[in-house]
C-alpha cells in the first residue's frame, strides 16, 4: 500500500466514526441557560448508544444554577397544574380529593444527582385529613419514575422523597413532582427540592 492509501484509509475511517457519532448523537437544543436533548422519530435504543451517552455527559452541567430552575424551586406549587377538579386557594394551595391532582412544574431541567423532594401540608376548612400519592418522574418519550410515596396525610405533615436523577435521565427527561388525592382530602401547601448532600435534607428512611 502507498502512503497515499493509507492516509486516505485513515481519513476515512475518521470521518465514518464522525458521521456514525453525529448520525446516532441526540439533537441539543439550548435555550435561556438551559439545554435539553431530544430524538424524533428513531429506535429508543439510540439513547443507549455510546454518542447519547457522551453527549449527556459533555451537557449534564450546563443547567445547573439555571435561573429557571432556581425559580420553580421558590415557587413550586405556584407552577402546579390542577387535574380532576382540585381546587387551587389563594396562596398557591392545592386541596385535593380522590381522583384531584396536581403535577408540574413543565420541563424542569436540572443537573443529574441525589435529591429529596419535599411536600408539605396544611389544612383549608374541615380539608386536613386524606390519603394520598406523592411521586417524582421524569416526562417525555424516555420518562421513568424516580420515587413514590402512599399513604394517609394530616395537616402539618412534612414528607421528605429521595431520588435519584440520572445522568440519562436528567438528559432526556424533565422533571416532575406529582400528589394525587385517593380519599378524603388533603391541601398541600409547598413542594420543593434540595441536592441530597444539604443538610437540611431529612429523607425518609
Amino acid at each position: 500500500m502507498t502512503a497515499r492509501t493509507v492516509h486516505s484509509s485513515v481519513l476515512n475511517a475518521v470521518l465514518a466514526t464522525i458521521a456514525a457519532f453525529y448520525i446516532l448523537a441526540p439533537t441539543v437544543y439550548g435555550y435561556f441557560s438551559e439545554v435539553s436533548l431530544s430524538y424524533a422519530n428513531v429506535p429508543r435504543w439510540f439513547a443507549a448508544t455510546p454518542p447519547a451517552r457522551i453527549t449527556a455527559r459533555i451537557f449534564d452541567r450546563y443547567n445547573e444554577h439555571a435561573p429557571r430552575a432556581e425559580r420553580f424551586n421558590r415557587q413550586l406549587t405556584c407552577f402546579l397544574a390542577d387535574s380532576g377538579g382540585a381546587v387551587r386557594r389563594p396562596g398557591c394551595l392545592h386541596e385535593l380529593r380522590a381522583g384531584q391532582g396536581a403535577a408540574g412544574p413543565r420541563l424542569l431541567k436540572i443537573p443529574s444527582g441525589r435529591y429529596v423532594a419535599r411536600f408539605d401540608f396544611s389544612s383549608v376548612g374541615n380539608c386536613a385529613d386524606g390519603e394520598a400519592r406523592l411521586e417524582v418522574v421524569t416526562t417525555g418519550r424516555f420518562g421513568r419514575l424516580l420515587a413514590r410515596y402512599h399513604s394517609r396525610l394530616l395537616s402539618g405533615d412534612h414528607i421528605e422523597l429521595p431520588f435519584h436523577l440520572r445522568v440519562m435521565d436528567a438528559a432526556f427527561g424533565a422533571v416532575e413532582f406529582r400528589a394525587a388525592g385517593d380519599s378524603g382530602c388533603i391541601v398541600l401547601s409547598r413542594v420543593d427540592w434540595l441536592d441530597a448532600r444539604d443538610p437540611r435534607a431529612m429523607p425518609l428512611e
